[in-house]
């Protein structure tokens, strides 16, 4: 068999994978995960690094996973690195039983060997209860879907939990999702990188967070490294944080009472920008009533629901807090143009343009809570308008003329869309 030798030129290390698998040259690694709202240690990964033997060089995981792939030893490489975890693990599990190990697999080693049970056999070995293990699994490496599945299961059933790695990252299958069924899902740092910044990653998290809470599994944002994404996941419904903000993975790692000092610090950051941006939403609101007012005030002085769009041009004229507006009949049937004062046209498209006269708005949230509930406002969460691509809510009023109901539609600007 070729003896696999590897060259790490940036560390200058040299080493034979048959020979760090047979002496069991590996050390484990631990990085924690916070429960961020619960103020502890919700568990550990578990980590692996080589040591070149005769050295005290460390080989990362991906070179030695690398030399296993090209000596066709991928499936024992693995298999010793979760024997170091979990040995590394013990003293951790003993000082607090309801810590829980996230254990890395290897997907693609499912293609091979399936359900052997040697994982399980593994975990027996160690004296750590499967309800303590996370199986860690990137979906994407797998490439036999039925045997993925059934793996899935097995362990599960075996009182195992499951997470899926990575998502987000690359071409994660989200139909996998749905079929695995997972207890926990991890966020790639790709999503949360700059998370504070970037609004349409806020979104594309947010909406992950929504999937997993629909399907009873439990959200953890990885790779959070600064205070601002970590406060930023937080407010878009994450509680459970692993990342360098809070400790780098380490061979000696001790579950330090500063970590929980940190979560408090996160959270009471929190609380202070929930209540800074409570109070600016109310300053918001009141100016936007004053305006919608206003402009009600002006359409309802008019002989006819023609003469509509000329007092929003003329109203719309005197803000520049506004991006368009448009009234709506009580059938929910748009009865003016949409007027823009500044943006509007600016994004124009084939599918992405504003909305014309004539256009049915019943089958729309909005429009079922005024005239369905009965209720005479209705604000909007913020979003990005498909038709100018401005960052927007949209304030919705009942008002009368003629004794007939009409709605009117103000698309309100918020702050400068975030980007990267």
């Amino acid at each position: 068999m070729e003896i696999a030798r590897h060259n790490n030129n940036a560390a200058g290390a040299v080493f034979d994978i048959h020979e760090i698998i047979s002496k069991k040259s590996l050390v484990a690694y631990f990085q924690p995960i916070m429960s961020v709202t619960g103020k502890k240690t919700l568990g550990l990964e578990g980590l692996i690094r080589g040591i070149a033997p005769g050295s005290d060089q460390l080989i990362p995981p991906k070179q030695l996973f690398e030399a296993a792939a090209v000596a066709g030893l991928t499936t024992p490489l693995d298999r010793a690195c979760r024997d170091a975890v979990l040995e590394g693990f013990v003293d951790y599990h003993h000082a607090n039983p309801d810590l829980l190990l996230f254990l890395n697999l290897d997907t693609a080693i499912i293609d091979e060997v399936g359900g052997s049970n040697y994982l399980c056999d593994q975990v027996c070995r160690s004296g750590i209860s499967p309800k303590n293990i996370v199986i860690e699994i990137n979906e994407s490496k797998a490439l036999d879907s039925v045997r993925l599945l059934e793996f899935v299961d097995t362990y599960k059933n075996k009182g195992f939990l499951i997470a899926l790695d990575d998502v987000g990252a690359g071409f994660s299958n989200m139909d996998r999702v749905a079929g695995l069924k997972p207890d926990i899902v991890k966020i790639d740092r790709s999503i949360i990188a700059d998370i504070d910044r970037i609004y349409h990653k806020q979104e594309v998290f947010k909406s992950l967070v929504n999937l997993t809470n629909k399907i009873g599994a439990l959200i953890v944002a990885e790779g959070v490294e600064s205070r601002a994404e970590a406060i930023q996941v937080l407010k878009l419904g994450c509680q459970v944080i692993q990342g360098f903000y809070f400790a780098r993975p380490s061979d000696s790692f001790v579950l330090k009472a500063e970590l929980i000092v940190k979560t408090a610090e996160v959270v009471d950051a929190f609380k202070a920008l929930l209540l800074q941006e409570l109070e600016d939403y109310n300053q918001k609101c009141l100016a936007y009533t004053q305006t919608v007012n206003g402009m009600i005030k002006a359409l309802a002085v008019v002989d006819h629901p023609d003469e509509f769009d000329g007092q929003l041009h003329h109203c719309l004229l005197q803000t520049d807090a506004v991006d368009c507006a448009y009234v709506l009949d009580e059938a929910g049937i748009q009865c003016s143009d949409t007027i823009g004062a500044k943006n509007i046209g600016a994004c124009e498209k084939l599918v992405f343009h504003s909305a014309k006269m004539g256009v049915d708005h019943s089958i729309k949230n909005f429009y079922y809570n005024l005239i369905k509930r009965r209720q005479d406002t209705y604000i909007s969460e913020p979003y990005v308008s498909m038709a100018t691509g401005s960052l927007c809510i949209t304030y919705s009023r009942v008002f009368r003329l003629a004794a007939k109901k009409y709605i009117l539609c103000v698309d309100f600007l918020e702050a400068p869309l975030p980007v990267g």
